[in-house]
């Protein structure tokens, strides 16, 4: 009655649609990779996270990166290879790399990198069993913590540990995270 009166029409609202989501272990001697990039700017300084955990969940190695001024979406792919590269210099075969980056995914997945990571990409693939899924965010935020931290550090910088440090939150097996649409 009010709205009629001001003769302003309502708004259809769109429902808001929540999917349940959860974080979920690797196979056994498998490596899980959790990879992202972001940018601040696009193109701006730019950083990469990677987390390592493995079939019990425990974490393993965690890394930031600097990646200087860049896009979101060549962090997110720098994201990948270098987690790749990590887990290879490591002594691990057997890889699953997740990221929020459907684009990422598709990319190397389907072996369509871009022209400047190609070599990397080539020479990494051949060493690993690789397998490649998209995750919401909602199951990828400890990756997100570390990729902010990346572009606070140098072009080139990295800060590793080979635990979970105290600062990072990181995702919980047996738990749902909720994602809202």
């Amino acid at each position: 009655m009010i709205f009629k009166n001001l003769q302003i029409n309502p708004r259809p609202t769109k429902p808001t649609r929540v999917i349940q989501c959860f974080w979920s272990l690797p196979d056994l001697d498998q490596l899980r990779i959790g990879c992202d990039g972001c940018s601040r700017g696009n193109p701006g300084p730019s950083g990469a996270g990677v987390i390592l955990r493995d079939h019990t969940g425990n974490t393993i190695g965690v890394m930031s990166a600097g990646l200087g001024i860049c896009t979101n979406f060549v962090a997110e792919l720098l994201a990948v290879i270098l987690g790749l590269e990590w887990a290879s210099d490591r002594g691990w075969s057997k890889i699953w790399v997740t990221s929020d980056s459907q684009t990422a995914i598709k990319c190397f997945a389907s072996d369509k990198v871009s022209w400047f990571i190609n070599s990397r990409w080539h020479n990494i693939r051949k060493k690993l069993t690789i397998k490649f899924s998209s995750v919401f965010r909602e199951t990828n935020f400890a990756a997100d913590t570390m990729s902010k931290r990346g572009a606070n550090l140098p072009l080139r910088t990295k800060e590793t540990f080979d635990h979970r440090p105290s600062f990072l939150a990181i995702e919980n097996l047996n738990t749902y995270y909720f994602r809202f649409s």
